[in-house]
């Protein structure tokens, strides 16, 4: 029993990450009524967000154009340029100002709410639901979970929005820039999703194993220190201290093992990313040389290609992050589904 009691917990304080799936997103709506007396203020937000992302989806065309008037030696055009840009950064720094601030105001008070209906939800449940858990565990609900909360409010859902705009527009702006190149660049996509994809559920599952051992050394520890006397009475210190090395040493051997497929992805990763890159300054060159692009076309081209990798690599830590919020969001639920006493009062609406 304290052992499955010390995985649970341990488990928990790690919130571990839950598959987004339609019934989910249903599920941890109901989360966004607290949201929604700040729309108005979260709208004005999501409009700065877009702002900002076009913004900065300028800067590379007007940094080729820059290029190509440094190779005309028109200096005139590139003093225009040189301003415009020196706008286009003013104006992105602006957007980005207001839209930090924005989802602050919606994230604060949304927050505070959520705190304050989870707290009140707390005090009026039966006590068979306080003598089921520990304290810590309840307080880590108002505390972890909702933390967690506050980054996805923040920072997560903005960023992951502003990535999929990025990319969108990113891939249409390089194909309007030169489909040849386009279809080179993307046809190496394919075979770096599948690899990682590879990689990514093998790193995952010794990451599984790797947690487990780590609980399991945890439980060993907990049942140690909890029967203490009994342990010095037998005199089992050093029978205790045998199975705490082998446990340890456990994960040891399987976080070396993963730390191998992290550090061959990342390799992977690596050559691939400078391989494509060589590939299409190669290509470009010889599009160049047969006079279908210009030098500033493909500059800008190469700094789109930029802009979509890392996109297009930020988006899977930020899925990963709203996997872990819907995690917390499902905990926090599973609070608000508790039956309360019945005493009389109905002052905190329930979340539909």
């Amino acid at each position: 029993f304290m052992a499955r009691f010390g995985r649970k917990k341990n488990k928990e304080e790690d919130l571990p990450k839950k598959k987004i799936t339609k019934k989910m997103l249903k599920k941890s709506l109901r989360l966004f009524k607290y949201v929604k007396p700040y729309s108005g203020t979260f709208t004005v937000g999501l409009i700065f967000l877009f702002l900002s992302s076009i913004t900065s989806m300028v800067f590379p065309y007007l940094t080729g154009e820059l290029v190509d008037a440094a190779n005309q030696d028109f200096l005139e055009n590139i003093n225009q340029i040189a301003l415009l840009l020196l706008g286009v950064f003013f104006l992105n720094a602006v957007f980005s100002y207001f839209r930090i601030y924005l989802f602050a105001i919606v994230t604060q008070r949304t927050l505070a709410g959520l705190r304050q209906a989870t707290y009140f939800q707390l005090i009026r449940l039966k006590m068979k639901f306080f003598s089921e858990r520990r304290v810590g565990e309840l307080n880590s609900r108002i505390s972890s979970d909702i933390s967690l909360l506050q980054e996805t409010l923040t920072t997560t859902i903005a960023e992951f929005l502003r990535q999929i705009i990025i990319i969108i527009i990113g891939v249409a702006l390089l194909a309007y820039l030169s489909v040849k190149l386009t279809l080179l660049m993307l046809s190496l996509v394919p075979l770096v999703i599948v690899i990682a994809v590879i990689f990514g559920k093998r790193i995952k599952g010794l990451s599984k194993i790797a947690q487990d051992k780590v609980a399991d050394s945890n439980v060993i520890v907990e049942e140690t220190l909890q029967a203490i006397a009994t342990v010095k009475a037998f005199v089992n210190e050093k029978f205790e201290y045998k199975r705490y090395e082998k446990k340890t040493d456990e994960v040891i051997g399987v976080s070396l093992t993963a730390a191998k497929w992290r550090g061959a992805f990342a390799s992977f990763i690596i050559f691939c990313l400078f391989g494509s890159i060589v590939a299409v300054i190669w290509y470009g060159v010889i599009l160049v040389q047969d006079q279908q692009m210009s030098i500033g076309d493909l500059f800008t081209f190469i700094l789109y290609s930029v802009f979509v990798g890392a996109s297009l690599g930020g988006i899977a830590d930020l899925y990963s992050q709203l996997q872990k919020a819907i995690g917390a969001t499902e905990n926090l639920l599973e609070i608000f589904d508790e039956e309360k006493e019945a005493d009389g009062t109905d002052e905190m609406a329930q979340i539909k």
